[in-house]
């Protein structure tokens, strides 16, 4: 009995791979001579089909500052999606050759590769998360940067131009380009609008709309942001206690939405016949389909009750 058995097809067997080795190596090479043939086409196809996602991807990497082609982003995307279908086709390797277990099979390989597709979009929408929280932590720095400077008689550009050369990036690199538009004779007041369309938090559009009231009217810059400073410190105080207090429904919506696939893999290996009828029979799929459903509605919920708005 090979290694391979009852985790992966027979056709991973290395005595049978072996022997189809001739037949595996036609096989690649006639879908190569169709890639030759069809690839351009198909390029052109799968370009036009996701050019939306692709332009939003090339954008998202540009407010990142961080130069990625869209040529990249596609072999980025195809990539997710090849993985995805290699996964499904790993996942559902052992199952029967029945016509039930071929629907699963396309089910699993189906929701694999929408979860591929969508794959890059969370992965950047993570970056983006990540990069604007950093943001908001160097921002403290930078207005009490600014305060000082005004206090020993700096002007606002000189002040801005300091925390670009003072303080790491994220908040550096914006204010570099704040500042490079301003120089190339944009308004200052535009470039700092520009600022909160990049990085769209409270935080930011109450510093630009400070800046450019004070700009109009007059008053004390360096007391504002010294206030400015004092309210996020305190707003991320708040948002901690949240975060603390919600920890645990955090924790016990996981459990709960987790816990039936563990019930399932455990009575898979303790019972595969009985557990086996939930999908080889209309009413275990019934069944499934009222569970997903039911977890999917109960995980939404959990997760609007333990999200709080500071």
């Amino acid at each position: 009995m090979s290694f391979f058995d009852g985790f992966l097809p027979a056709w991973w067997d290395f005595l049978t791979f072996g022997l189809r080795l001739p037949s595996l190596l036609m096989g690649l090479l006639a879908w190569a001579a169709v890639g030759w043939f069809l690839g351009p086409w198909s390029e052109e196809k799968f370009l036009g089909t996701t050019s939306g996602y692709i332009s939003w991807m090339v954008e998202m990497f540009d407010k990142m500052f961080m130069q990625v082609s869209a040529r990249t982003c596609v072999l980025f995307l195809v990539a997710s999606l090849v993985l995805s279908a290699l996964a499904g086709l790993l996942i559902t390797a052992g199952l029967p050759s029945e016509p039930i277990y071929h629907l699963g099979r396309g089910l699993v390989i189906v929701v694999l590769l929408i979860f591929g597709f969508q794959l890059p979009r969370i992965v950047i929408n993570r970056m983006w998360d990540n990069r604007i929280a950093r943001f908001e932590d160097q921002l403290l720095d930078a207005l009490s940067f600014m305060s000082n400077g005004l206090k020993s008689g700096l002007s606002l550009i000189q002040c801005m131009d300091m925390v670009r050369e003072e303080l790491p990036a994220p908040v550096s690199d914006e204010f570099k380009l704040v500042l490079g538009e301003q120089r190339l004779g944009v308004p200052l007041e535009d470039a700092l609008l520009n600022l909160e369309r990049r990085i769209d938090t409270e935080d930011v559009q109450i510093l630009v709309t400070s800046i450019n009231i004070l700009r109009q009217s007059g008053g004390n810059l360096s007391e504002t942001f010294d206030t400015i400073g004092f309210t996020i410190r305190e707003r991320q105080k708040v948002q901690g206690r949240i975060k603390t207090l919600t920890a645990q429904g955090v924790a016990q919506g996981f459990i709960i939405v987790v816990l039936p696939f563990v019930l399932g893999a455990v009575l898979y290996t303790m019972d595969q016949e009985l557990i086996s009828r939930m999908w080889t029979t209309a009413l275990g799929w019934g069944m499934l389909a009222a569970m997903v459903t039911l977890q999917a509605i109960g995980a939404l919920l959990m997760r609007k009750i333990v999200q709080i708005e500071v």
